[in-house]
């Protein structure tokens, strides 16, 4: 580390020549060779991790004095410091007292909240209405959600059923009259779409439309123009359909309603092989499978036939269904597995949708080797696994047993075929003969391949007779089937076939699958189907697809206002929906599916989950921790929690309900009246434009001044999912503030939540103080809006403005961040404000239930949140009015929060060009006053949770806010930077102050460049520095536990929501003026000008680099990042002609510095020679990395794509479970350093490390067929050169220019199959009804493009 922190250090030296520059990489080098010459032997991270102590801690051994601190010799050349800080001198910074300086700026603060937001009248409010304490009847609430759901899956499978009998019905017509005509949807034209958000894309409500195989018979089955009318009254009667389809044994899908698929990155001709492949094989086939897969990668095969044989086991991995037993082998001369570790190489697993991806990215890794395949060998390892299988799980899984070969069949020699037989023989014979194999033969046009089929013919036959090979049974062996294979086209009529060797029958229960991602717009969808027969035989499956917000609304939307929560899992113990995990409105990748005993991280658990899975319901008492309040300890009547649990009826679900007291109580308003209702306004001003309503521009938001404006989310409703996918209209509108006006309670309730109509009487009444505090305009240069909001959802905003329908401010970063820290005054970091603000930092405060001011605690229940947006800019002008030396030279000041993220720092108002402030880590901008905190013992905790929906371990810090002394610099610490810090009081941040007094560092934190994966994932100090980071989570395929015992670590909390912007009529915002007109160039200093909203200190060229000569306050589209002309995140830069601002000097260049750094460079390239050569020769090992390097760049500002070569492989289609939504954006995380990141394709890094911030770390995010406009921490990116008036938005990107977000395998490619196009003819069609097109309806969407994090 030493080392590391030397070589650090010299990239840092910035005042010395760059000739003395080499000369001093050259002896850091020198050092190296000598360190590895000495002891490289010696592993560091062992002996650093071994002799670990707590900061301060002592060790037994020989004390050596030091002028730097006391240091203990615990090793031979190894020393541990003390924990002692230098003495705290003002001096030092000009005399400033940080803890006074804390104290101050918590004054500040703490008027902000209480005179600007308004939190004391609030609380006076509050404190002044008439409320009342209730029970909470959990078991009545449970009982409830029950029927709901349970009604809602009794209509949902009253409709498959009508399917199913109105499809066999067909059947029994077609048997004497053919039905066959069909309606391609590749062919359907996008005039005849209409785009539909409950869709996200473009479809036909009027007619079905057909997937094709390739292949189809002729006269094949297709009821698709019979169904129509069918699949459009069930729409009618039940709006929150998804998808109705029909899938025939013959291949042939019909879909309703009908699209074209044009939307989707794969050619639409392989669709049939994609779209519900896994929903036909779980419903005909629902028994348990046991496979194991043998893909032969040995010398025999072409590399076409390489490509064939991968697209065979991975179409095979896309229509396996979840709980199916697998295991996949690698064959050559050995035999290769996808993980080595105490489960797959040794017997089967179940199957799921991260073993898909394991499973994938392995088939995707094998690669052609130069030995022969021991086909023997294969077959050997291949039965051993299912014998290991036998004694876990006894005899039951040898009725569907099989083993699927694929290969050339080319053997090595004569007698390798015999050797093949008989192992299969010795082998099966053990299983008592119940084993299947089916073998599959890739084979090339025009190549002789006769033996080769014949050899694959006999062991998918176990024609043992044929080599010679004793068979001692009674029963003949069992036949699988034997497929030659030489196209990657409809693999679904060929490979897609291979249960038919089981020959089960097919029972007649509905199914029930797990929530997957749609293949349309990457929303969770949960999928129901059912076989239908003629004669006993199957004919095909009908299925619904389902919303998930819709199913999981009354789970998504509880709460009692008490801390308890709901959530659902099936018989198998799997999460259908949780807290833990975003409501699927939000949801835009598939998240992985986790057992419930991850979420509900308490020892005891397990016990509980195994009666829940057992018992119809029950009930049950465990000790735990309720998480969220960080500033007191909890009461002793909190510290249990109490389950409650009961099964739906007629489906494999059990909805939980866990609360956190015997006996719950919650405070509720009762009687709550308006004082007037004049001040109550819907949010919906586009609604309300001829109600004598002022609206203007609130930068992009459409507002108003008069008064604030009322917002109810989807949580106030009593059906969310009903008010969220519906229109709403104005006389929608004016029935609800009818009814929130009425103080005589006579008025019917329009679909509210009961106690709403309380919670908006009460936050209605702070619009006057808002409206007082706007007239006096003491901030308003700096405040962009106020706001409050209730945990059922309620919130009111001045100025009023239009919100989008789907937002919700509970789960914003504000509210969760207020609910963590009751009673303070809490900071958000910087974020992209989506109403145009730019940067921005929310304040927020509780309100609590109305009592006496002195009775107040911070358990108290929260009754609201209260908010007010600043901009960024504020924080650091409120500093550096506050401490004048913060605008010294070498002096930095800096704000952060209790995570470590900075709210104010010189960094954050610099000129800069290249990319965005969010998420900027102290580690980032301050790495050796980090390194130095770390062993302030107390102070910094480094922490990990587990976020399972991708599969990561988070990796971040939390900053004791009960901080009361002022840290500086450890007696043995980095002296080149002196630093106080100091807690800022009643607040969740600290104030900084650091003195840079040389360029020298010798201290640093690792942070990667190209991805978020930590530096060493199997290490984690709490003394050593690094970035917030993450680390991949393994699990147990056998056991569904953790890989690694050591991961046990709390889930991570709920990501918070990105905001979007709500999509307006342009006839509404056409003639709208700007709300606040500010005169940027009136501010002539660059304090003056910081942190007014819209403006924008323009200090730099358009290069970014080259600073203006007279710099000037301007609006940001002129300068964003105080860089003219930079490309704004909202796509409405002003671009314009620079006049030359300084003459064109040309310089020659000095002969000294140059031929000084050709002799330092050629030294360096010397000693790296030598010490290579000396390290080679030394040890003669090499490393030897599992991930792979990334081929990918980094990506150019604001994520410009490269021009990248499209290599589509074949056979990598996906079924409703879309593997590429893990190139979709993610949610932003809390613990993220860069809220845009997302992982490299293939989930692996480069590991390139630097000591600051990562640079440009960002992707492409993929865009389903339509998105409104999403801001916030996802971005879009304008066109490369917009125009001044009506900025162009781009296409998305191809997806092979994007990254994955998770550590996870890599995802399949959808759009893999290279196919010609064929037609097929089909007889006359008997009875078909007549469609009507509808009308064409053409959008602009616009292109998501996320942030690009630097310096």
């Amino acid at each position: 580390m030493a080392v590391c922190r030397l070589i650090q250090g010299t990239a840092k030296v910035s005042s010395t020549c760059g000739c003395c520059r080499t000369w001093l990489v050259g002896l850091t080098i020198l050092m190296f060779c000598l360190e590895m010459s000495l002891g490289e032997s010696k592993d560091d991270t062992k002996d650093a991790s071994r002799y670990s102590l707590e900061p301060g801690a002592k060790k037994p051994g020989k004390q050596n004095d030091s002028p730097y601190g006391v240091f203990t010799q615990i090793a031979d050349g190894f020393y541990l410091t003390d924990g002692r800080q230098d003495k705290v001198n003002p001096q030092a910074f000009g005399g400033i007292i940080m803890s006074e300086e804390a104290r101050r700026v918590a004054t500040r603060l703490r008027y902000l909240s209480n005179e600007e937001i308004g939190v004391l009248e609030m609380q006076g409010i509050y404190d002044a209405e008439k409320n009342e304490k209730e029970e909470v009847d959990e078991k009545a609430k449970l009982l409830q959600i029950v029927k709901r759901l349970h009604d809602r899956f009794h209509n949902y499978l009253q409709v498959l059923n009508t399917n199913k009998v109105t499809v066999e019905n067909l059947y029994r017509f077609h048997a004497k009259h053919p039905i066959t005509l069909s309606l391609d949807c590749c062919s359907l034209p996008l005039r005849d779409l209409k785009s539909d958000n409950q869709y996200g894309c473009r479809i036909s409500r009027r007619t079905s439309c057909d997937l094709l195989p390739p292949n189809v018979p002729f006269g094949a089955f297709n009821p698709g123009r019979n169904l129509t009318e069918v699949w459009r009254g069930n729409m009618q009667y039940f709006p929150s359909l998804k998808w109705q389809y029909f899938i025939s044994v013959d291949g042939v899908h019909n879909e309703y309603p009908s699209t074209n698929y044009h939307h989707v990155d794969t050619d639409c001709q392989n669709i049939h092989d994609l779209q519900h492949s896994e929903v036909f094989l779980s419903t005909v086939q629902p028994w348990p499978k046991h496979l194991v897969i043998i893909m032969d990668h040995g010398n025999s095969l072409s590399a076409n036939q390489l490509v064939l044989a991968k697209a065979i086991a991975k179409h095979l991995f896309n229509i396996i269904a979840d709980g199916d037993m697998v295991s996949v082998l690698g064959l050559a001369s050995k035999v290769s597995y996808p993980r080595e570790d105490r489960c797959l190489p040794h017997t089967l697993a179940p199957f799921s949708l991260e073993a898909r991806l394991l499973f994938s990215k392995f088939i995707d890794n094998l690669e052609k080797q130069d030995t022969a395949t021991n086909h023997s060998l294969g077959f050997q390892e291949a039965f051993e696994i299912i014998e290991n299988s036998l004694k876990t799980e006894g005899t039951a899984i040898l009725e569907n047993t099989m083993i699927i070969y694929i290969s050339r069949g080319l053997l090595s020699s004569l007698t390798e075929a015999r050797e093949v037989m008989e192992m299969i023989a010795t082998h099966n014979s053990r299983t008592q003969h119940k084993v299947i194999i089916n073998t599959y033969a890739v084979i090339d046009d025009g190549k002789p391949i006769m033996y080769e089929k014949s050899f694959m013919q006999d062991i998918a036959s176990q024609n043992f007779p044929n080599y010679d090979v004793q068979y001692n049974h009674d029963k003949p062996p069992p036949k699988g089937t034997m497929m030659a294979i030489n196209t990657t086209r409809d693999l679904g009529s060929t490979v897609g076939r291979f249960y038919l060797s089981f020959n089960n029958t097919t029972p007649t229960e509905p199914v029930f699958l797990l929530p997957v991602s749609d293949l349309a717009d990457q929303a969770l969808t949960l999928s129901l189907s059912q076989p239908c027969f003629y004669e006993g035989s199957v004919v095909g499956v009908v299925g619904v697809d389902l919303h998930m917000e819709d199913i999981a609304q009354d789970i998504t939307y509880y709460n009692q206002g008490d801390g308890s929560y709901a959530f659902i899992i099936d018989t198998a113990g799997y999460t259908i929906m949780h807290p833990s995990v975003t409501r699927p409105l939000k949801t835009s990748f598939q998240p992985m599916h986790t057992d419930i005993r991850h979420y509900e991280y308490s020892p005891g658990f397990e016990r509980i989950r195994t009666k829940m899975i057992r018992d119809p319901e029950g009930e049950q008492i465990l000790k735990a921790k309720r998480q969220g309040n960080a500033t007191e300890s909890e009461p002793e009547d909190k510290k249990f929690a109490k389950y409650i649990w009961k099964k739906l009826e007629n489906s494999p679900y059990i909805v939980v309900i866990k609360v956190f007291s015997n006996n719950p109580v919650i405070i509720e308003l009762k009687d709550a009246h308006l004082t007037s209702s004049a001040d109550l306004m819907y949010h919906r001003l586009d609604l309300l434009t001829t109600d004598n309503i002022h609206m203007c521009m609130h930068m992009k938001q459409v507002a108003t001044l008069g008064m604030s404006s009322l917002f109810l989310s989807a949580s106030s409703f009593k059906e969310p999912y009903e008010h969220l996918s519906q229109q709403e209209t104005k006389r929608m509108v004016k029935g609800y503030l009818a009814y929130l006006k009425d103080n005589t309670r006579l008025i019917a309730n329009p679909g509210l939540k009961d106690k709403i109509r309380d919670d908006v009487a009460v936050i209605s009444k702070i619009n006057s103080n808002w409206l007082r505090r706007v007239k006096a305009g003491t901030l308003d240069d700096f405040i962009l809006r106020r706001y409050i909001a209730t945990p059922s959802g309620v919130m009111s905003m001045y100025p009023g403005t239009l919100l989008d329908r789907a937002y919700d401010p509970t789960k914003r970063m504000w509210f969760q961040r207020a609910l963590e820290f009751p009673a303070y005054v809490t900071m958000t970091a910087p974020y992209l404000d989506s109403g145009g603000g730019g940067y921005i930092v929310t304040i927020a405060h509780t309100i609590f239930e109305g009592r006496q001011p002195p009775l107040h605690s911070d358990w108290d229940q929260v009754m609201a949140v209260m908010g007010m947006d600043v901009t960024m800019g504020y924080f650091y002008k409120l500093m550096a009015e506050n401490i004048p030396a913060c605008e010294q030279p070498n002096i930095r000041c800096f704000m952060m929060d209790n995570q470590g993220y900075l709210i104010a720092h010189p960094g954050l108002i610099e000129a800069y060009g290249k990319g965005p402030l969010e998420q900027q880590h102290i580690t980032h901008k301050e790495p050796l006053v980090a390194n130095d905190i770390l062993n302030h013992k107390g102070f910094v905790t480094k922490r990990l949770c587990n976020r399972y929906s991708d599969r990561t371990i988070q990796r971040f810090y939390n900053f004791s806010t009960s901080l009361d002394v002022t840290l500086t610099n450890l007696v043995h610490g980095e002296h080149c930077s002196r630093y106080q810090i100091a807690a800022v009081p009643g607040t969740n941040t600290f104030i900084g102050i650091v003195n840079q007094t040389c360029d020298m560092a010798t201290a640093f934190c690792p942070c990667s460049m190209v991805d978020r994966l930590c530096l060493n994932c199997h290490r984690m100090e709490q003394n050593e520095c690094e970035c917030p980071c993450e680390c991949q989570l393994e699990m147990n395929f056998c056991t569904g536990k953790l890989l690694d015992d050591e991961d046990l670590n709390p889930s991570c909390h709920p990501v918070p929501e990105a905001t979007y912007l709500a999509l307006v009529d342009s006839t509404v915002t056409a003639n709208l003026e700007q709300c606040f007109k500010v005169n940027c160039e009136e501010r002539t200093s660059k304090l003056d000008c910081l942190g007014v909203v819209d403006c924008e200190w323009c200090q730099s060229q358009p290069d970014g680099k080259t600073p203006l000569t007279t710099p000037y306050c301007a609006s940001q589209r002129v300068c964003f990042g105080g860089v003219v002309g930079a490309i704004t995140p909202y796509g409405d830069q002003v671009r314009f002609a620079l006049e030359e601002e300084e003459s064109i000097v040309v310089k020659t260049t000095p002969v000294g510095p140059v031929a000084g750094g050709i002799m330092g460079c050629f030294l360096v390239l010397a000693l790296g020679v030598y010490c290579y050569r000396h390290h080679v020769h030394r040890n003669n090992r090499q490393y030897i990395t599992t991930i792979q390097e990334n081929p990918n760049r980094m990506s150019h500002y604001y994520n410009e794509p490269e021009d990248f070569e499209i290599h589509e492989e074949p056979g990598t289609g996906h079924t409703n479970i879309v593997l590429a939504s893990f190139e979709n954006p993610a949610s932003i995380s809390p613990y993220r350093v860069n809220t845009s990141y997302r992982r490299p394709a293939g989930g692996d890094s480069d590991h390139g490390y630097s000591t600051m911030t990562p640079h440009e770390d960002s992707e492409h995010a993929s865009l389903p067929c339509l998105e409104p406009l999403i801001i916030g921490k996802d971005r879009y990116k304008p066109a490369p050169y917009p125009s001044t008036k009506t900025p162009t938005i781009p296409p998305p990107p191809s997806s092979t220019s994007r990254r994955s977000r998770s550590p996870t395998p890599p995802q399949t490619r959808i759009g893999g199959y290279s196919t010609i196009p064929e037609q097929t003819s089909l007889p006359p069609q008997t009875v078909l009804p007549n469609t009507i097109p509808e009308a064409s309806n053409s959008i602009l969407a616009n292109v998501q493009v996320h942030m690009v994090d630097t310096h």
